[in-house]
């Protein structure tokens, strides 16, 4: 039997001990479990990677980006006051 050690932030391990303590097994037993499914299935068994923003999230990064190359065609307002006063217009 081969011992390995793992380093977490101290919330991380409170965490996750909370976490193992309510479904009833260790810390220990959740790391040998996963260590099994990656050698059974030859891969890491959740996605890896970067978050990548949505269609629509894109959209509006796009729009704001417009909005600040042409501020001279866009309405300001000075004040959210005014803003609303225009909405409800």
């Amino acid at each position: 039997m081969a011992n390995i050690t793992v380093t977490l932030d101290d919330e991380d391990k409170q965490r996750l001990t909370e976490f193992c303590d309510h479904i009833g097994m260790s810390v220990s037993t959740l790391f040998t479990i996963f260590a099994k499914k990656v050698i059974r299935e030859g891969e890491i068994p959740f996605k890896l990677g970067l978050d990548k923003p949505n269609r629509a999230t894109i959209r509006a990064m796009k729009e704001g980006e417009w909005i600040v190359k042409n501020l001279d065609k866009v309405k300001v307002y000075d004040n959210v006051e005014e803003m609303w006063e225009d909405l409800k217009k």
